[in-house]
């Protein structure tokens, strides 16, 4: 009895310890670890333009650039078809694209004269194939394309060392001043990530974007080249 209570013990100590995620709190002490080093930290020293600016303005490719991170699929995180439930997939995606757009625009948050935020105005996600319990994942996100107005950002889940897509993420941003909407070319030019290049390779992502309307065929936004550097 005393064998069978102790490894009871253990088993429900592994549980709750594997499952930190899923724990009270745990989604807002992980989204902003991803975002106030960023922010705050350049604040309360002063020194605004810091060596991440400084990296992303060398780059020319910055603007496309992606974050990526790994974790695993925590018991608490599976349904009744022992996968990672669907649900979970955008407590992942505000975590990652959370990260990519403050790393990204780190500049217009900290030197702008405005009080710019980016809020999400939808997301689209198509899952492909199951993450079980326990397996490991990589979530990755960089901005695919813009417009006069919305910021399209991609999200990868991948498995098996990144050679299977588990799911794929599009989410449409706007950068707004108050009720003013703020379009893409200037936020990227105040952050000094802009340049002909990139505008050339967005536009034709868009293009894919338009000739993909209503996202039932997602075949075409998965096989765009989305490796172009990790920030």
């Amino acid at each position: 009895m005393r064998l069978t209570c102790t490894i009871l013990k253990w088993f429900l100590g592994f549980y709750l310890v594997s499952s930190y995620k899923s724990v009270p709190g745990a989604y807002f002490v992980r989204f902003y670890a991803a975002i106030f080093p960023l922010l705050l930290g350049p604040l309360i020293t002063g020194k605004k333009n810091t060596e991440n600016i400084k990296k992303l303005q060398k780059n020319e490719m910055s603007a496309l650039g992606y974050v990526k991170y790994k974790t695993y699929a925590s018991p608490m995180e599976c349904d009744f078809y022992l996968h990672k439930n669907n649900a979970t997939y955008f407590t992942e995606l505000d975590i990652s694209r959370g990260e990519l757009m403050t790393k990204l625009l780190q500049k217009i948050f900290l030197d702008s004269p405005k009080y710019p935020y980016i809020p999400v105005a939808n997301v689209f996600t198509n899952f492909l194939k199951e993450i079980k319990p326990f397996e490991s994942y990589t979530v990755s996100s960089n901005i695919l394309c813009w417009d006069e107005k919305w910021i399209y950002v991609a999200s990868r889940f991948m498995k098996k060392n990144d050679t299977i897509l588990c799911s794929f993420s599009l989410t449409k941003y706007v950068v707004k001043d108050g009720r003013k909407t703020i379009p893409p070319k200037d936020v990227f030019e105040f952050c000094g990530i802009y340049n002909e290049k990139v505008e050339k390779i967005a536009k034709e992502n868009y293009k894919i974007l338009s000739e993909n309307s209503g996202f039932h065929d997602t075949t075409l936004l998965e096989q765009i080249k989305y490796d172009y550097l990790p920030l």
